[in-house]
């Protein structure tokens, strides 16, 4: 006789009604069956093709809600918008698991050179790369326009790490990407502050920074994958230092998020 003790609770789950719902509408959306900026059908009209009540239909809109793909609206000319899911919501979710894990600004900071420094050397590497160089240019006149305003070049560079990833052509790595570079963003943005209102006296560093793009985007355009390499990690490396050495520099992501 079987010793039902030894057996292990495999007992299946049946998921609710609404997060059924919510999944079809979910496909839809994500197949770009409906639309951004388009409303979802009437509630009366999903309750007849899903047969299913009202709240049932209105618990899918908050399933969906909370994951950024609609906005929804009550009352006249209301429902459930399709929006199209945010960088800032993955970060922002991202960035509560990293706290609460305790992650330190220095391992964010890791992880941003082991994602990066692969991919200069990769962009240098491409055959006909003459699209990538365009591209990193127009990022750098961005960042010369922006040299006058601090905040504004913080931002500008920021923008260019970016567009670095992105033009690895993966968008799996490009969304890991976004979050370790907005929570360095905030970074920054606090010491940024911190300089404007006296409470850290040291030189920015943005115009040094500014010098390492350029000098990179010329490694890529002449094809030298291992001097990108070489170069991207020393700026990243230096960057880490500069920020961490701020007096009152956060040292944890909960830290900086508080």
């Amino acid at each position: 006789m079987t010793d039902l003790r030894s057996v292990p609770d495999e007992r299946i789950r049946i998921p609710k009604a609404a997060e059924l719902v919510a999944d079809m509408l979910r496909r839809r959306i994500v197949t770009e069956e409906y639309q951004p900026d388009e409303l979802l059908p009437p509630e009366g009209a999903l309750m007849a093709s899903f047969s299913v009540a009202r709240t049932t239909v209105r618990d899918a809109f908050r399933v969906l809600e909370s994951e950024g793909l609609v906005v929804v609206r009550r009352g006249a000319g209301g429902g459930a918008r399709v929006q199209v899911p945010s960088v800032s919501m993955v970060s922002d979710n991202a960035s509560v698991l990293l706290q609460f894990r305790g992650a330190t600004l220095e391992d964010v900071h890791q992880g941003r050179l082991m994602v990066e420094v692969p991919i200069v050397g990769m962009l240098a590497s491409k055959k006909a790369n003459r699209r990538i160089v365009r591209e990193l240019r127009a990022a750098l006149v961005d960042e010369e326009t922006a040299i006058a305003d601090s905040g504004q070049l913080s931002r500008a560079e920021g923008r260019f790490h970016l567009r670095l990833v992105e033009l690895a052509d993966s968008p799996t790595i490009a969304m890991l990407s976004a979050v370790t570079n907005r929570i360095i963003a905030q970074q920054v943005a606090r010491n940024f502050v911190r300089r404007a209102t006296g409470a850290d006296g040291q030189e920015d560093h943005g115009e040094e920074a500014h010098r390492a793009h350029v000098r990179l985007v010329d490694l890529i355009e002449a094809g030298a994958a291992a001097e990108a390499e070489a170069l991207w990690r020393r700026h990243l490396q230096s960057a880490l230092v500069h920020l961490l050495d701020s007096p009152g520099a956060a040292r944890t992501v909960i830290e900086l998020m508080s």
